[in-house]
């Protein structure tokens, strides 16, 4: 694929630069990248816009390491959280506060869009979805050892525990907010990068989620703790049976760094 020069440059992985081009959105992969890891993924976004769970289509192009993607025109919710952090808050611990300083607020209504966004996710109709299992994929590439203490854990949780489509790489980076004022509540956030969605109990999602902010701030992870954790507690789940959940998915993390 031949961009004409008016391309412009809106995101830069790993592995892939993203280009905004004549009104959508163009994943470029590195040539190196398999072609069958970017044929899975496009395999798993059409399943999820059959699940309803993100508007974003994706399209073939005629060079099979290029998607050509629908534009999401927004902020991410990590770049406003962040925002109103360095403007109001900056050194300071939002959930300490009483009362809450200016900001906090903000702050604390986007971890309450993340409980949303778990919770709408999971509600999903996993019914007729090529979703792949959690199971049947976790343990890819790992060494005997590590796959021997996560596989029993997935099998016994989700021997006890309602299956669901799980995200698995939901935090504020990958959930979008509307340039314009959103219409309907359906219409507030988009949450996008499906790569990693599985079929398995919610408790993974929430895991892999914590996990992840624990690497990063403890801030974010308490703010996480007392905001969205309750939703997981309310539904069931123990904190051992978490704690088991969360040393699968730190597991797994450790073989993709």
């Amino acid at each position: 694929m031949t961009f004409d020069g008016t391309q412009k440059l809106i995101g830069r992985g790993a592995q892939a630069d993203v280009f905004l081009y004549q009104g959508f959105a163009y994943k470029v992969y590195k040539p190196s990248y398999p072609a069958e890891w970017i044929a899975f993924e496009k395999h798993q976004q059409g399943e999820i816009n059959k699940a309803g769970l993100c508007p974003v289509r994706y399209y073939d192009t005629d060079d099979a390491h290029v998607i050509k993607m629908d534009f999401v025109d927004g902020e991410m919710l990590e770049s406003k959280i962040n925002r109103c952090v360095q403007e109001n808050l900056a050194g300071k611990t939002v959930i300490a506060f009483e009362p809450l300083p200016e900001g906090a607020y903000q702050i604390i209504e986007g971890y309450k869009l993340l409980a949303r966004a778990f919770k709408s996710v999971h509600s999903a109709e996993i019914k007729d979805l090529e979703i792949p299992h959690l199971r049947d994929t976790a343990a890819t590439g790992m060494d005997g050892e590590d796959s021997g203490k996560i596989l029993p854990v997935i099998e016994r949780l989700s021997g006890k525990m309602k299956e669901c489509v799980c995200h698995l790489d939901m935090h504020f980076l990958n959930i979008m907010l509307p340039a314009a004022e959103p219409i309907s509540e359906k219409s507030e956030y988009t949450i996008i990068d499906w790569m990693n969605a599985r079929i398995a109990p919610p408790v993974f999602d929430y895991a892999r989620t914590y996990v992840i902010l624990d690497e990063f701030s403890a801030d974010a992870l308490e703010a996480y703790r007392q905001i969205v954790m309750p939703d997981i507690w309310a539904a069931g789940v123990s904190e051992s049976d978490f704690a088991d959940a969360v040393t699968v998915c730190s597991i797994i993390r450790k073989y993709e760094k």
